[in-house]
């Protein structure tokens, strides 16, 4: 056993204690017949995954985990821990990162395409150890500045950030409601791994829109009268409303956490105003973890964690030392320029990024610094992409005024910026591919990683594909994605002689792959009703697809008791599968511009038989 006073609150396993009635999570939904999950619970829906582990594979092995609630992620990482396995964290769920890591010859677990998940009997757990130079978990960085690296996080490392954590900020026995995914270092820390080890409670289920929040934190305090600490972001807190009676839930937040970001002050101020708290942003990186703390109300500088030791450079580059590092005794350099003062430290900014573009070296930063200067520019980033020689492709976030929405705006804007560029840099290292959006893509981190780079360029590899521009989730089943038509679109020749156009069975085909690309959604088209596309989508314009997603079953009266039921993770999850199969989903789409709407209808999706995913 691990539980000695020599181990940090990981390596201690508190939750193998025999303190059956002790709350882990607090249940969501109203209609529960209890509002927590209790140990004795967790602990036998960590046995149910141990039994599912059991028969697909011998331990040790590698787990490719990836779950969308925080309790059944708990309990799968929990299970494997014990049985002696490694876990792996994906960056994402798309395809070509799963085969990548299939590959590796891990094995899938959770809610991704052929996950293996939880048996529907409960199982008392077996006990392992947690030896602290194990790896625990691999992760994946975000791939902002490169490439998404691989990860190795030992047991040791998680245990000693966790007790700093512990003891900086406790939790006493708040509900933790998190925001954030916890498939990367700071939501795994933070939403899951704290609570467990400091016997807190935290939400079975992610908070991920303003409205539940706002109603979690009512019923929260109505049952228990206890505070409340959120786990969030810069891009949750930014966009925060002001319609919700905010004043009504004052004071129930104790702490504010925020990561994967810079938050903007008025944003912090924003967040405070309405939630009635300080915001505690967290400064770190997934190679590093924590570094450092600030609130943005009393100053901008940054304070580092105890424990890490900071100095800087004659460039002002900042190099750190920290107990959770993966070599504790060396000085590591990051990539951040600062100004050290003891224990704080005010940010500069980010070291120069060197690219080689045309056979010159350019820098990135002073390009992305120009483009940010320039009239009607709130922010830019200039990334070079390996696909096309390294040539340079541009995000640029513009006001609302200056968004092109047609191929002639779009040209006009992209000549006044190059013209506004010659000036400073060589002709032949400019941007070639331009990308203007009205909010700044940002992944699960809260970052501009490497998926959201995919996607914005995707088009240059697949003439079939829309420019994807950004998309805003309006709920689980909603969402609105900014596209524009490239002008070299394959389908685009062919139907007029004198004018390009989208033909309507394309925008089907875009509304289809939208919505599994963004609300995971699975199934055959078996259907499509009302379908109409009163205008021509013409290349170069800009449009708005909108989608909406409904399910009907004709079990859905019955599922939503046995659901609600909550005396058994295990069986809920059996049961949710065998629904998924029988239900019908209906997609409604419309594509809108400027200039009208383009096309609406509707889509009928049936589960594809012989298969868990369409």
């Amino acid at each position: 056993m691990t539980n000695d006073a020599a181990h940090g609150p990981l390596l201690a396993a508190r939750w193998r204690e025999c303190e059956p009635a002790r709350a882990v999570a607090w249940q969501t939904d109203v209609h529960t017949e209890t509002s927590w999950r209790t140990l004795e619970t967790f602990q036998s829906d960590i046995g149910a995954w141990q039994a599912a582990l059991d028969a697909r594979a011998e331990s040790p092995c590698s787990w490719i985990l990836s779950t969308h609630d925080p309790y059944r992620f708990g309990c799968a990482l929990i299970a494997a821990w014990e049985r002696g396995d490694h876990v792996i964290l994906p960056a994402d769920t798309r395809p070509a990162t799963l085969e990548a890591l299939d590959a590796l010859g891990a094995i899938r677990l959770g809610d991704i395409a052929g996950g293996l998940t939880a048996s529907d009997t409960p199982r008392a757990p077996r006990w392992g150890a947690l030896e602290a130079e194990r790896v625990a978990v691999t992760l994946y960085t975000s791939g902002s500045t490169g490439e998404p690296q691989r990860l190795d996080k030992r047991f040791a490392q998680l245990d000693a950030e966790l007790a700093m954590h512990a003891e900086l900020w406790p939790l006493d026995a708040r509900l933790t409601l998190s925001q954030v995914s916890h498939q990367h270092i700071y939501g795994l820390l933070f939403s899951v791994l704290r609570p467990l080890c400091e016997r807190a409670p935290f939400a079975a289920e992610m908070c991920r829109y303003p409205e539940t929040l706002h109603l979690w934190l009512a019923r929260w305090y109505a049952q228990t009268q206890r505070e409340a600490v959120l786990i969030s972001a810069p891009p949750t807190l930014e966009r925060l409303p002001e319609t919700l009676d905010w004043p009504a839930v004052d004071g129930i937040l104790a702490r504010i956490h925020s990561s994967g970001a810079p938050l903007p002050r008025n944003a912090a101020e924003h967040a405070q105003r309405l939630l009635g708290t300080e915001v505690h942003e967290v400064y770190g990186s997934s190679e590093t973890g924590g570094i450092a703390w600030r609130i943005q109300s009393q100053n901008t500088g940054w304070t580092a964690f105890p424990g890490v030791e900071i100095r800087d450079d004659a460039e002002h580059q900042l190099w750190l030392r920290a107990p959770w590092l993966s070599t504790p005794a060396t000085w590591t350099p990051q990539a951040d320029r600062v100004v050290v003062e003891g224990t704080r430290f005010q940010l500069l900014g980010r070291s120069d990024r060197i690219a080689k573009v045309g056979g010159k070296r350019v820098s990135l930063t002073a390009f992305d610094r120009a483009l940010g200067e320039l009239p009607d520019v709130r922010r830019a980033h200039c990334t070079p992409l390996p696909r096309r020689d390294g040539r340079l492709g541009a995000i640029v976030e513009l006001i609302p005024e200056a968004v092109p929405h047609d191929h002639d705006a779009r040209r006009q804007l992209i000549q006044a910026l190059r013209a506004a560029l010659m000036p400073r840099f060589e002709n032949a290292v400019l941007p070639r591919y331009w990308r203007f959006v009205e909010a700044w893509p940002r992944d699960a981190q809260g970052k501009l990683g490497a998926t959201c780079l995919s996607r914005l360029f995707a088009d240059l590899d697949d003439p079939r594909a829309p420019r994807w521009l950004g998309e805003t989730l309006d709920g689980p089943q909603s969402a609105r994605l900014i596209l524009e038509v490239p002008e070299r679109l394959a389908y685009a020749e062919g139907h007029f002689a004198t004018q390009p156009v989208v033909p309507g069975v394309v925008m089907v085909r875009w509304a289809l792959h939208a919505a599994r690309e963004s609300l995971g959604l699975h199934g055959v088209c078996r259907d499509m009703t009302r379908i109409k596309f009163p205008l021509l989508l013409l290349p170069g314009e800009r449009v708005t697809l909108t989608l909406d997603v409904t399910h009907d079953s004709p079990r859905e009266a019955t599922h939503d008791k046995v659901h609600h039921r909550a005396h058994n993770n295990a069986h809920d999850n059996a049961h949710n599968d065998a629904h998924k199969n029988d239900m019908t989903t209906r997609l409604r789409f419309t594509f809108t511009s400027q200039r009208g709407t383009h096309g609406t209808g509707t889509l009928t999706l049936t589960p594809q038989e012989g298969a868990h995913h369409a």
